[in-house]
């Protein structure tokens, strides 16, 4: 006689561009997974763990390597709250005393991300060129090594067309190199124009304000990304 399976529950959760997927928590099997990864300190393994149990968790039909990096983020962030709680607890120190720390409850269901967000991806360096960017996907971000390669390759990566004049450029007929050639001659101007699209781009991010219950001055404290959640 074989044992029997606990159900294990499913969630619904709303994406940007009104994409709904359906998703459960994570089992024990996984998180094993990813514990064993995260000891290997191989950031590719890591990244590696974490598409593999999203996508083993997401029951719908979507690729999880293809929907943008905060979706993915936020689908993480989910299926995290309703794998271990949904309540993070967190030690903030306070700025005027560094002896200080308080104790604050993050609700996940207190973070609003604004996944729908208007997205610029034309990027005009003068009249009549620039480039289009594509919005990167967490196999973009999470390939980067470095602070270099995650800010030129990832614009090198995302780079989908290039325009001048009536002169179109399409990525698929434009060799990696000649992209990096490209990225490197942009002027600091061009180049600064490219990051500020990614700085504009939708972020899982939540702003605690907390007090010294000593001195009673108050204080913020920003958290971006999904990772700073489950430090």
């Amino acid at each position: 006689m074989s044992l029997p399976l606990i159900k294990v529950p499913e969630y619904n959760l709303n994406l940007s561009n009104d994409i709904k997927v359906r998703f459960r928590p994570f089992l024990v099997k996984e998180e094993k997974v990813l514990l064993l990864a995260i000891e290997t300190r191989d950031e590719d393994e890591i990244t590696k763990a974490f598409i593999d149990i999203v996508q083993s968790c997401v029951l719908s039909d979507v690729d999880v390597t293809k929907v943008p990096f905060y979706d993915f983020e936020w689908i993480w962030l989910n299926i995290r709250a309703k794998s271990v709680g949904e309540n993070i607890e967190l030690k903030l120190k306070c700025p005027d005393d560094e002896s200080m720390i308080v104790d604050y409850t993050l609700k996940i269901e207190d973070i609003k991300p604004d996944l729908n967000k208007t997205i610029n991806n034309k990027i005009e360096f003068e009249p009549n060129y620039g480039v289009i960017m594509k919005v990167p996907t967490i196999k973009d971000v999470g390939s980067k090594k470095g602070l270099v390669e995650l800010s030129t390759g990832l614009i090198r990566d995302c780079i989908q067309t290039i325009y001048n004049g009536e002169e179109v450029f399409d990525r698929k007929d434009i060799e990696v190199k000649e992209l990096e050639e490209f990225v490197e001659n942009l002027t600091m101007s061009q180049f600064k124009k490219l990051s500020k699209f990614f700085e504009e781009l939708p972020q899982i991010e939540h702003t605690i304000k907390y007090k010294n219950p000593k001195t009673n001055k108050e204080f913020e404290f920003e958290m971006k990304g999904a990772a700073d959640f489950f430090q």
